[in-house]
Parts: structure tokens; sequence; C-alpha cells
């Protein structure tokens, strides 16, 4: 009897431990409407050095790019991107990140998200996005990477003079899981 309920608490707490992923919050139809969008902005016309806005714009798009390593597949996330033409310094976030497996079907939502913090120069884009990201695994423990990303770009004219951007990232995660990222940034005011 002794064993029996030492075997129970056994249980209970492992499977205590077991967590369900977060329902992805992008449907397919979201992924591949992400990847048109940026692939439709890197044909516009970059802003010229000297038409670039003054004062603070912020662009909201997102962050795509895949990721290579101890999870494969895709990360499509929110992005914040807010440019102070003026001081320039860059800020802003990326949440609401979701996995995407290797033949583009959403798979989770990840917990976390990262923070972005740069620099402007004539309409030049260079910053970094950084922070903490958790996912389950398939065996439902949460698995937590630091990520560091390189976001380089520049300002387009979208509808109007420098009303939209685009650039790469590129970067990796360490920790829990360690990948490798390459992808692409994007926004409008």
């Amino acid at each position: 009897m002794q064993r029996s309920i030492c075997t129970l608490a056994a249980l209970a707490a492992l499977s205590a431990c077991a967590s369900t992923p977060n329902e992805p919050s992008v449907s397919i139809r979201d992924v591949d409407r992400a990847f048109a969008e940026a692939e439709r902005i890197s044909r516009l016309p970059i802003t010229p050095r000297d038409d670039v806005p003054t004062g603070s714009v912020t662009y909201d798009g997102q962050v795509g790019a895949n990721i290579r390593g101890d999870v494969n597949g895709s990360i499509l996330g929110d992005m914040t991107m807010r440019v102070d033409f003026t001081d320039n310094d860059i800020d802003g976030n990326v949440r609401n990140i979701n996995l995407i497996d290797p033949a583009g079907v959403p798979d989770q939502r990840l917990d976390g998200s990262l923070d972005i913090a740069g620099f402007e120069n004539r309409g030049d884009l260079d910053a970094g996005a950084q922070g903490d990201l958790t996912l389950v695994d398939a065996d439902g423990f949460e698995q937590t990477s630091e990520f560091n990303l390189d976001l380089e770009g520049a300002v387009y004219n979208d509808r109007g003079i420098g009303d939209a951007v685009y650039g790469t990232v590129d970067g990796s995660a360490s920790g829990d899981f360690d990948v490798d990222v390459d992808g692409r940034f994007f926004g409008t005011d």
C-alpha cells in the first residue's frame, strides 16, 4: 500500500510539470498574407535620405523568420516599431509570436516578447530585438531561450513618403533550445 501511494504521488508531481502549448493566434492564411505583404513592401522605393519623415513615426507590422536548430520551422510575430527621426532612435516590441511548423502550419503561440532598441540614420535602421521566448516541446515541457536578433533595414515610400519600413532579421536563440534565425521585418504607419 505504501508503494502505491508513493507511485501515485510521483505521477501527480510529474503531471504537474507537463504543459499544454498555447493555441496559435494565426492561421495558415495569416502566414501567407504576412509573407505577401513583406514581399510587396520590399519592392517599394526606398525613401530618399533628404525626404525621411521628421518627428516620430510608429510602424505596425510583423517579423517573420525561418528558424533552424533544435526547433525547425519559422516564427511570425506582431511588431510595433517607433522611429524617432529627430533623436535618431528606435524602440518597440515584437509580441504574439507564433511557431510555424516546417509545412507552414501554425503550431503554437510562444510566451514572451522581444524588446526593440536601436538607431536611425537618415532612413537607415539598425536595431536589436531581445527577450526570452517559451515554447512547449513534444513531451509537454516548457523550454525557454533568450533571443538576440539584429534588424537592419530602411524607410520606404508606400502611399506616402516614409510611411513603411522593411529589412532583414538575423540572429540566434540559446537556452533550453538553440536556433538560428533568418528572416524579415516590415511595417506601415
